[in-house]
């Protein structure tokens, strides 16, 4: 570039000045002449680049039915924008030899589903951040071949492989991140019955009973919703979450049927001055009420009872290779089917044989009808379950996990009399893909 405005200067300028009688130019003036074409190269080299951006955008999007828009190209435009986009596939096969709900003569099934999460976030200074998640899925894996208290599969949401927004919301922070407000469609279990080792079928558990509590009436979907985080620094071992939603999720008379919450989260290691790479620990305790008209087991004519519960859910760093979590619930009932679920665990990098980025994890627990559903006619055993999984990550974005679950008293069912009471096992493969 220089050797070319030298160029321009020596074949442009200097003959210029001559022809214009002038007298020859001096250092001071061709200097100057120089700041200015070099000022106007990069202007025109902003624009041009401005423009092939736009020019290639334009052609990939014209043709969207035939092309796929390249990261290299996207990620400028999002970029200038101040976007970040992420995405994330999980694939996972079931089977099993006795599908208690297959119907037929022929038990065993092997299914399979697959569910992407797109996410795509901006944020506004260090004020506020704005976030839109897109979730298709394919496949309900062995959902509609078993017949239990809780999925042996979590994470199965088939939607055709239609792009459905799942959460989008805006998020405040006030007094130096004291104060949290976040506002839109929202997903309650984001902020009760957290756990740092059971909370994500993804990656840990694929079953429901080790990803959120059975016992908690949740919300129907993600409806319009409000939460507020408190996380005073004089009291920094102690985070409170207030929310509130739509229980039905259906965008109609939204202060009808509430769904209430609030959570409080105790963190040892900030409150003793632990290490926290060492022993980071959470101990949260909270409430809910779901406000939608419930039915009771033993009185139909009562179709407008509310429902109410309380939980614990707890998880402890043991060191640099475990971790330990538990949860227990109860909820109302004369209304719940589930009355008390309990589920406890561990989890092991693979330090050991030197795979630190592996994870294996083992988890036991049962969910526990209620009286008063049994007293109704419904078979209430108590279902029990074990899960256990092996993470192998092949890299930063690959990661495939056998899993393996044993389930006794299926639904409930601990008598042949009731229905088929075979004690279930399932096989699986999951690989997750992160970019």
């Amino acid at each position: 570039m220089k050797r070319c405005i030298a160029v321009l200067v020596m074949t442009v300028l200097v003959p210029a000045w001559a022809m214009a009688g002038g007298t020859e130019p001096t250092t001071a003036d061709l200097m100057a002449e120089i700041q200015a074409l070099k000022a106007r190269v990069a202007e025109l080299e902003a624009q041009v680049a401005k423009k092939d951006v736009k020019t290639t955008a334009g052609r990939e999007i014209d043709h969207a039915d035939k092309h796929i828009l390249h990261k290299a190209e996207v990620e400028p435009l999002f970029e200038a924008a101040g976007f970040e986009i992420g995405a994330g596939v999980t694939f996972i096969v079931q089977g099993t030899p006795n599908a208690n709900n297959a119907g037929g003569d022929e038990d065993s099934r092997f299914d399979g589903s697959w569910t992407a999460e797109i996410e795509i976030q901006k944020a506004f200074g260090d004020f506020g951040l704005a976030y839109v998640l897109f979730e298709p899925g394919q496949g309900d894996c062995l959902g509609n071949d078993l017949a239990l208290f809780s999925p042996a599969n979590y994470d199965a949401s088939d939607t055709g492989a239609n792009p459905t927004v799942t959460e989008f919301w805006y998020e405040h922070y006030l007094f130096d991140e004291q104060v949290t407000i976040t506002g839109g469609k929202i997903h309650i279990p984001n902020y009760m019955d957290n756990n740092e080792y059971a909370n994500n079928e993804n990656t840990q558990f694929i079953s429901g009973m080790f990803r959120n509590s059975d016992a908690i009436d949740f919300p129907d979907d993600n409806g319009l919703g409000l939460r507020v985080q408190l996380a005073p620094k004089d009291l920094e071992p102690v985070v409170m979450d207030l929310m509130w939603t739509e229980e039905n999720a259906d965008w109609n008379a939204i202060s009808d049927h509430p769904f209430l919450g609030a959570q409080l989260n105790f963190m040892p290691a900030k409150a003793f001055d632990y290490d926290e790479d060492m022993w980071a620990g959470n101990y949260r305790v909270y409430y809910w009420y779901n406000g939608a008209d419930h039915t009771r087991f033993k009185d139909a004519e009562k179709t407008k009872e509310r429902n109410q519960g309380f939980g614990v859910s707890w998880d402890q760093k043991l060191g640099e290779v475990f971790g330990a979590f538990g949860r227990f619930n109860w909820a109302d009932g004369r209304v719940s089917t589930i009355e008390y679920e309990w589920s406890t665990g561990l989890q092991m990098t693979g330090l050991y044989w030197g795979r630190e980025q592996d994870i294996f994890g083992v988890g036991v627990g049962q969910a526990i009808p209620s009286d008063q559903y049994g007293d109704a006619g419904n078979p209430h055993d108590n279902e029990t379950h074990i899960e256990t999984y092996y993470s192998f990550k092949v890299n930063d974005h690959l990661a495939f996990s056998p899993d393996f679950q044993v389930i006794w008293d299926p639904n409930g069912v601990g008598n042949e009399n009731d229905g088929d009471n075979d004690t279930i096992f399932i096989y699986g493969m999951r690989a997750h893909v992160g970019f």
